[in-house]
């Protein structure tokens, strides 16, 4: 209910926001007679913001038995600094591991800095007891009755970077439903991945940016960025997108690899609600003979609003030959793709309103066929948990669920 409360303020402040946002131009041209595979893509890509750099180690994290025994070790390792980004931070079994782990290390003379997003901030307790640690914790953009037509400008990033180090990113909270591995519906699908190499020292920037916004503070010195080396084989880029750009880099970092695929686009995101450009590009990739398959949550969405707005467009994906999967075990929050078995991204970006124009997101971009042939494996594994959902059957759906759609995706601009 907490997220449902959430989306109906953000649904009251969404015209005052409108006419305060400043404008992002998000139709693109981009038609690439190369593909995926070719180097003029791989060279295209440094027009966005952060080029690709070599010499990264790349593993993918999967939900929360995953996640946090990794993160919490290269936490309980730091011994220089620790900076922690996430929209969301509550009181429960996780958030207590974390929140200790981040004050030892803090007691122990590590700079520990943990930026949390207004909205996303329920530590209760937990706060108290890392501050009086010595963790630096600070609120993103505070919400307050003056600045409640900028309640949409939210950080949906999550970063953890450890000594400059090693860095993690993905769709994770710090809250008791990313626990356990899919067993029940309490435990969400997830997926996140550990970088190490110099892809890390973007990621820091990316927080960086964020921290230096909140606090002013500016962050230097080896603490923050400490040596690199080649940490293993693979090309990576960060995309760290905010409201502030004049294009959206977040949109552009799909939209390009579906208009370059020649091979097969496979796509998993929570929140899948995509602009008609997007659901144009997903649709030419199938007509071209590209194997085109998005899974998307099922009737586990923890906001079933963003799931009926979606399904008014299946119809358009479907007939041109996209193969729509509905997770089925629990609610699926991973935000992936992967394009021709060489492009591969895993973060925080949904395919959404707020990802593409509003909120500070980030993700890992690989390239890389290694680490693509992971996540298509992962994707592998949803594919198998899902209900495909076929044209006859979209078509047959009554006219009550068909109201709903209409009445949901009224609100598309606030998901």
């Amino acid at each position: 209910m907490t997220r449902l409360r959430t989306l109906a303020l953000v649904l009251v402040a969404s015209a005052l926001a409108a006419c305060a946002s400043a404008p992002k131009r998000l139709n693109y041209t981009y038609a690439p007679p190369y593909g995926v595979a070719s180097d003029q893509f791989l060279r295209s890509l440094e027009g966005l913001r952060y080029g690709m750099v070599a010499g990264n180690r790349l593993d993918l994290l999967e939900n929360g038995d995953g996640v946090f025994p990794a993160i919490v070790e290269a936490i309980r390792s730091a011994r220089l600094s620790i900076n922690f980004e996430t929209y969301l931070f509550a009181d429960g079994e996780i958030g207590r591991i974390v929140a200790e782990a981040l004050a030892e290390r803090a007691r122990a003379g590590v700079e520990v800095r943990v930026l949390v997003d207004a909205v996303g901030a329920r530590m209760g307790p937990l706060s108290g007891m890392m501050r009086r640690a010595g963790v630096n914790v600070r609120t993103y953009k505070p919400v307050k009755l003056f600045t409640v037509h900028r309640i949409q400008d939210r950080t949906h990033r999550r970063l953890v970077i450890v000594d400059g180090l090693i860095g993690f990113t993905g769709g994770f909270g710090i809250d008791d439903r990313w626990r356990g591995d899919t067993r029940s519906e309490d435990e969400w699908r997830d997926l996140a991945v550990s970088v190490e190499g110099p892809a890390v020292r973007i990621l820091q920037r990316a927080f960086i940016e964020d921290w230096l916004h909140t606090t002013g503070e500016v962050l230097h010195d080896y603490r923050q960025f400490p040596p690199l080396d080649r940490a293993g084989p693979a090309l990576a880029q960060v995309v760290a997108s905010s409201r502030g750009e004049h294009v959206s880099t977040a949109k552009l970092t799909f939209y390009m690899a579906i208009q370059a695929a020649r091979e097969r686009v496979w796509l998993e995101n929570a929140y899948f609600a995509p602009d008609r450009q997007i659901i144009g590009a997903l649709a030419a990739a199938a007509r071209r003979g590209v194997d085109v398959r998005v899974v998307v949550p099922g009737p586990a969405i923890d906001i079933p609003p963003i799931r009926r707005a979606a399904r008014t467009n299946y119809g358009d994906l479907l007939e041109a030959g996209v193969k729509i999967y509905e997770y089925l075990p629990t609610m699926l929050h991973t935000k992936a793709m992967v394009a021709d078995g060489v492009w591969a991204t895993v973060g925080t970006i949904n395919l959404v309103t707020r990802s593409m124009k509003k909120n500070a997101e980030v993700n890992l971009v690989a390239y890389d066929r290694d680490f693509a042939a992971e996540v298509e494996r992962a994707i592998e594994i949803d594919l198998a948990r899902s209900q495909p959902i076929t044209i006859e059957e979209w078509r047959k759906r009554g006219l009550w669920e068909r109201v709903r759609e209409a009445i949901s995706y009224l609100f598309y601009e606030a998901y």
